[in-house]
């Protein structure tokens, strides 16, 4: 039997190859002769660079430092692939915004922020990416972009269509 093992990480406790690995050898202990194919998965959460970097032998990992959704910086990376004529990022916003970042003390999405995955998606542009994937999961706050309080609003890419329009104060 040619059997597909393709899990996605559990949370806290195991990478998806880590999760692959543990299930194809317990596999393995009740029917040694089958074929097993490990595809570590990801939903775009925690780990998506670690199985797409897997996945993609040409990719080039790249440090960066950026903000936590709390703004405390972080150390964080991001995938480069160039192929088809094309730089492509690839971008794990957990890296930048995750809950893991987070003390249980610490979750409130009303004073959380993604500007670290802006960060990330500078870093990508800087590096002449002409295409960038982010991968969305696990976040700690659901700020929809929104600058934090005090930080200038910075465009994200070249193209006038792909940046954020300008957050408006309230009472405004």
């Amino acid at each position: 039997m040619h059997v597909v093992i393709a899990p996605d990480c559990f949370t806290g406790t195991l990478t998806a190859h880590q999760a692959a690995e543990a299930i194809a050898a317990g596999w393995r202990q009740s029917a040694p002769r089958d074929l097993l194919t490990l595809v570590p998965l990801s939903d775009g959460g925690p780990g998506f660079l670690d199985v797409l970097t897997g996945a993609l032998p040409q990719a080039q990992t790249l440090a960066a430092t950026v903000a936590d959704p709390l703004g405390r910086e972080v150390p964080a990376a991001l995938a480069v692939v160039d192929r088809d004529g094309h730089r492509t990022a690839y971008v794990e916003s957990a890296q930048a915004a995750g809950l893991h970042l987070l003390d249980a003390d610490e979750r409130n999405p009303a004073v959380t922020s993604t500007w670290g995955v802006g960060q990330l998606l500078e870093v990508a542009l800087a590096e002449g990416a002409t295409r960038i994937v982010v991968g969305l999961g696990g976040s700690a706050t659901n700020d929809g972009g929104r600058r934090p309080a005090g930080r200038p609003r910075c465009r994200l890419a070249r193209r006038p269509r792909a940046w954020w329009p300008r957050p408006r104060r309230a009472g405004r």
